[in-house]
């Protein structure tokens, strides 16, 4: 969902919040869903595009910038109008940082001012577990997001690791794809508990792609061959594309693995996914840099 789109969901909100005196049936609410639609349309018609006049507007304008300079201008002009728009602050230091580094030193205040308002808000403690169902919750859900992303990229794995956690506990139905970095952060760490939990927790109870591939990887550092080739076998199972897919990697063809992914995400299930999952977990697939070539040769020889 696009910024653009979440607040246009936060008007209509607001609308029907505004009128809940006057709703008593499903009619009343279709009516005035109708006129808020007529309404936001009549505004759009109105309103001359090419006269920013809100952080939001300035914030749409750097994420269509055509340099990181212009976005930032843009960005900075969004922070002057609202000093505490999460997503402005978040932005301005990602665009200003030189290093992850510069940009690990500048997130943790700007944690402190986002859990300031959640907690004035009442988001914190009252709404833990609903984050990001929450439209006013997903500036705060970036910005750690952000921070979490961060502390993997300057290798803090384990303060990492209780960032993901976190925000898993945020959000439980981890609208992020954050299991999916913690599956490789336990894989990295050699921890088994964790991650076999993780994969059966109730809200998932799924062994797909991006989890068997770490799940066999892990094994692979613990040195247990058969429980490794094992979940390569439930992998290929699972994704047609698991032998083509080694056949690549072991060859070590990145290109023709970064070529697989397009600008809008991968399919579940496919090549795409799992070239996806190892170039974004390039920080643990590194660190067994033979995993990919016994792969390959075992489910080349090995029978299921």
């Amino acid at each position: 969902m696009s910024k653009k789109t979440e607040n246009v969901m936060q008007q209509m909100l607001d609308f029907m919040k505004a009128h809940q005196g006057e709703i008593h049936s499903e009619e009343d609410t279709h009516r005035f869903m109708q006129e808020f639609m007529r309404q936001h349309h009549q505004q759009i018609m109105q309103e001359d595009s090419d006269a920013p006049e809100t952080a939001d507007d300035y914030l749409e304008m750097a994420e269509e910038a055509s340099s990181k300079k212009q976005a930032l201008e843009y960005v900075k002009k969004a922070v002057e109008l609202e000093p505490d728009n999460l997503d402005a602050l978040r932005m301005e230091a990602e665009l200003s940082a030189k290093h992850p580094d510069e940009l690990l030193e500048a997130l943790p205040p700007l944690l402190q001012i986002g859990q300031k308002q959640m907690e004035e808000e009442g988001y914190l403690p009252d709404d833990i577990g609903e984050f990001w169902l929450i439209l006013e919750t997903r500036q705060y859900m970036r910005l750690r997001y952000l921070y979490f992303q961060t502390l993997i990229q300057c290798g803090l794995m384990r303060p990492a690791v209780a960032e993901g956690e976190k925000l898993m506990e945020l959000c439980t139905n981890d609208n992020l794809g954050v299991r999916y970095d913690l599956a490789k952060l336990y894989t990295y760490l050699e921890e088994e508990a964790p991650l076999l939990k993780l994969i059966n927790q109730q809200e998932y109870n799924q062994m797909d792609s991006q989890m068997l591939l770490a799940l066999s990887a892990l094994y692979y550092k613990l040195n247990q061959p058969l429980k490794a080739l094992d979940a390569l076998h439930k992998l290929a199972k699972e994704n047609k594309d698991t032998k083509k897919f080694f056949r690549l990697a072991a060859g070590r063809k990145i290109d023709e693995l970064e070529e697989l992914l397009g600008p809008y995400g991968y399919q579940p299930g496919t090549i795409e996914e799992l070239a996806y999952t190892s170039i974004d977990g390039a920080f643990l697939y590194d660190t067994v840099p033979y995993y990919f070539n016994w792969a390959y040769n075992a489910l080349k020889t090995s029978k299921k």
